[in-house]
């Protein structure tokens, strides 16, 4: 096709409209059709986490993958159906945060019995797909929130329908326009994608007369922040085509993760009810840099360094803590373990903490003895939409090893490296993690902490499958009070 202009059809200049997106927990998928270039503020924070020009949804803790549906437009007559050339996708500003892989799909909506007699009126491009009508209605903007599963599975059903209609294939599928490609991170150099329709592909979309609207699927999570459709309407190249021959919030479930730790929801604190770091404990917060805890060491510090994880205040804004980048080789679609209700996923980031005041001392003899770490918190404060699915707590004790041995160690036990010179051996098992809370865990409770009586000089914090922490920390009977920081660092408060 040489002698038809081509439109941006995912344009919103042109008319193209969201019609529903599974999560648009940091920003809008309207974003994504924007006819103006991306732009980037660094210091630009919102309640859910950094402001971002495209669609970007929230790390993937449930199963399955994001995807949104886009009604194609072509300017002020955009009810008809249209034939696309090619596809253009610009993750810029996402630098480890892109989704890491694409897809997207088309489909023609027909007109049914009703809609026949009212030819002039093309709301049936839009009453498909439930709740659309509603969200183009309010003409507000959805970033923050997310789709419920019912609602997700009601769409894809809505999906399914209006394509056996379409093609009479009881599959329900979509025509594939673009296969599932991998996306580089949005810098300069490496933020620009292009794809070319393939043959067969276009000849499919002759087939059923054209497309009006276009599923782009996330695989898992993440962001994009332009999309470009190009292609033109149907009725404008009728003799080529001839010749030529498709809201609620999502909450994380907390009923498994409460029976493993005790939950403190910030939304829930105040001055007056403060979250349980804040308050006072029999033993030392080992783990704090007051008591001369160190962040040594980590896996990915993309978004934040784990010496943040020590500080003793409460975390400002998700720049104030230990945040990785989403895994580029993450599952196309999530999965979890029918057993622990957990990913099922290899993926994880690790950070070593050194503990202060020489460490906790072992537990010894009968049960007053004192000794050992007695409780841990893991906060997620601030991190809403890409805190850790789990967490897991290792421990070693090595007073007599340097910290570069111990966190090589750290790194070859991540490997399952079997050769590692240090014993590292699990402190908190691993468990789910909710958005901005405190996750308090006790050793007296008898769940959570294990070799709770040990020894412990280092930690290893591994996050599942990857995400931001605020705050780890560590609360035990420390091996010596002379190696406190405390009254040096309170006379310069």
């Amino acid at each position: 096709m040489t002698n038809t202009k081509l439109l941006n059809l995912s344009s919103s200049a042109n008319s193209a409209k969201i019609l529903f997106a599974t999560d648009e927990w940091f920003a809008s998928a309207e974003n994504i059709l924007s006819p103006y270039p991306p732009t980037f503020i660094a210091d630009l924070y919102c309640p859910e986490g950094k402001v971002m020009d495209g669609w970007e949804t929230r790390r993937k803790r449930t199963e399955g993958h994001d995807w949104c549906v886009v009604k194609l437009g072509c300017g002020d007559d955009s009810s008809g159906p249209m034939m696309i050339e090619s596809v253009e996708l610009d993750t810029a500003y996402f630098t480890g945060n892109q989704t890491p892989r694409v897809s997207i799909e088309a489909m023609k909506i027909t007109r049914n019995e009703q809609d026949c007699n009212y030819v002039g009126n093309d709301d049936y491009l839009y009453n498909w797909m439930p709740g659309a009508i509603s969200r183009l209605a309010s003409g507000k903007s959805f970033q923050g929130t997310g789709q419920s599963t019912d609602a997700i599975r009601r769409a894809h059903a809505a999906c399914q329908a209006v394509a056996l209609n379409t093609t009479k294939q009881l599959s329900g599928a979509w025509i594939t326009i673009l296969p599932m490609v991998e996306l580089q991170p949005g810098y300069e150099e490496s933020r620009y994608h292009k794809f070319q329709l393939d043959t067969n592909v276009k000849r499919k979309l002759v087939d059923i007369g054209g497309v009006t609207h276009i599923r782009l699927n996330y695989y898992p999570d993440g962001g994009v922040a332009r999309m470009k459709i190009w292609g033109y309407p149907v009725h404008s190249s009728s003799s080529t085509l001839a010749k030529n021959s498709q809201q609620t919030s999502s909450r994380q479930n907390h009923a498994a993760i409460a029976a493993a730790s005790t939950i403190h929801p910030h939304s829930l604190t105040s001055s007056t009810t403060p979250p349980p770091s804040s308050k006072r404990y029999h033993q030392p917060e080992l783990s704090s840099v007051l008591h001369g805890g160190k962040g040594l060491a980590c896996s990915n510090k993309h978004y934040g360094v784990p010496s943040n994880l020590i500080r003793t205040t409460l975390g400002v804004d998700m720049g104030d803590g230990w945040e990785t980048a989403r895994h580029p080789h993450r599952p196309a679609v999530i999965t979890k373990d029918p057993v622990t209700g957990l990913q099922d996923t290899p993926l994880m980031d690790w950070a070593v903490l050194k503990l202060g005041m020489g460490g906790v001392v072992e537990k010894v003899g009968h049960s007053d003895s004192k000794g050992g770490v007695e409780r841990i918190i893991i906060d997620t404060r601030h991190f809403k939409g890409n805190f850790p699915e789990s967490v897991s707590i290792d421990a070693c004790c090595c007073s007599n090893l340097s910290d570069d041995v111990v966190c090589a160690s750290a790194a070859a036990a991540a490997d399952n490296n079997c050769s590692s010179v240090v014993e590292w051996f699990p402190l908190l098992k691993r468990t789910a993690l909710s958005a901005d809370a405190e996750h308090e865990f006790l050793r007296d409770d008898g769940k959570m902490i294990v070799n709770g009586s040990r020894g412990v000089t280092h930690v290893r914090v591994s996050i599942y499958p990857d995400g931001g922490l605020s705050r780890v920390r560590i609360y035990g009977h420390p091996f010596s009070k002379k190696d406190s920081n405390e009254e040096r660092l309170i006379s310069h408060l």
